[in-house]
């Protein structure tokens, strides 16, 4: 039984079909792991995208979407 290769290129290239619209957004991404890729937005967000359970958790949120609490 031959069993097919999976490579980090692939991993994005799933990523790709899952999320299109958030790929139209990437700068750039790079292995992170086992079966996962570290992906890096022009908003400088990064996500990292797990391909064994085919699900992506931001890590990295951009400076306006974090905002301060307020103090009481």
């Amino acid at each position: 039984m031959r069993q097919e290769k999976i490579t980090f290129t692939d991993i994005y290239k799933d990523f790709k079909k899952r999320f299109p619209n958030l790929s139209k957004k990437t700068e750039d991404w790079r292995p992170n792991g086992y079966l996962s890729i570290l992906i890096f937005f022009k908003d400088s967000s990064e996500m990292v995208y797990d391909y064994l359970w085919k699900k992506g958790s931001f890590i990295v949120l951009p400076g306006d979407a974090v905002q301060d609490t307020p103090k009481q």
